[in-house]
């Protein structure tokens, strides 16, 4: 008769199958000092045995896919509309890969609650790395929106029981297939950074124009009586290098902001009493976040 039992040691776990006479005889000499141990370790055992067969129901099969999923998210939002606060967003997934050979990969936008779209060939040479962000991104999406999010599928090509992720260096287009084991599930090194809450563009200098004036009349009567002969403040973003007309410029509001023709334009009497410079910085509040992707690894 043949025993399969496990001895517990202060740290190690070990399996075994033993003749039967040694067996039994080890048992008979030290039946004392195996009962107790085993009674304590009856979950441990059980749970040493299951790792052991699902590794080795893992060994039994071959590998299905080998994909990495980062997450993207790219556009603007403008107001509180959501899901994120009002600023801009933008995603850079950087691949590298970290073999002395060249990796083909294979990538695809699937955004959010849309198409996927087709998928995009792309050979890495040995040691470098490729990234994909945003402008790579939208062009590929039917959908407008101010702000997208979804995910890029990136998958290592699998051909039954072999890897296709070596492109040939007499054939780019072709590949060499290479058996799967254990060192080919992670030939690349995937990491995403986010930028959030970021202005569209980089934070600059402003210059405004604040210009105090009082309306001396207004025949068209289409002004309130209220803004007449008072002082009264405005103010206009301007450039640096631009020369301004100030009485043209105030005009050219009054006549939006009520209505006025060019005629009635014309007839109002404005005067400048006095215009200020103001130059103010645009704040660049944003946050930044970056993480590493582990390999999705499936099995037939």
């Amino acid at each position: 008769m043949t025993y399969a039992f496990l001895i517990q040691n202060e740290s190690a776990y070990t399996f075994g199958q033993y003749p039967d006479t040694p067996t039994e005889n080890y048992l008979n000499r030290n039946s004392s000092n195996l009962t107790t141990p085993l009674k304590n370790t009856t979950i441990l055992d059980t749970k040493s045995k299951t790792d052991y067969f699902d590794l080795m129901k893992q060994k039994n099969h071959s590998i299905k896919s080998i994909t990495y999923t980062p997450k993207f998210l790219c556009g603007n939002v403008s107001s509180d509309e959501g899901p994120v606060r009002p600023g801009h967003y933008d995603t850079d997934i950087s691949i590298l890969n970290k073999q002395d050979y060249p990796i083909k990969i294979l990538w695809n936008v699937i955004p959010n609650d849309g198409n996927s779209s087709n998928s995009i060939v792309k050979i890495l040479n040995p040691e470098s790395s490729t990234g994909i962000t945003c402008s790579d991104i939208l062009p590929l999406v039917t959908d407008n929106k101010n702000l997208l999010e979804g995910f890029i599928l990136l998958s290592l090509p699998i051909s039954g029981s072999s890897i296709g992720a070596f492109p040939d260096p007499n054939n780019p287009q072709a590949s060499i297939l290479r058996s799967i084991d254990d060192s080919q599930t992670n030939l690349i090194d995937v990491q995403v950074f986010y930028t959030a809450n970021a202005l569209p563009q980089l934070p600059r200098e402003m210059i405004f124009n604040k210009i105090n004036f009082t309306i001396s009349s207004d025949p068209s009567g289409k002004i309130p009586q209220a803004f007449l002969r008072q002082a009264l403040e405005v103010s206009f973003m301007s450039n640096a290098s631009q020369i301004y007309d100030q009485v043209l410029r105030v005009k050219s509001l009054l006549k939006e902001k009520f209505k006025l023709s060019d005629s009635e334009l014309s007839d109002i009497n404005i005067q400048i009493e006095r215009s200020d410079v103001d130059v103010i910085f645009t704040n660049d509040d944003h946050a930044i976040s970056s993480s590493r992707l582990s390999p999705n690894i499936y099995f037939r």
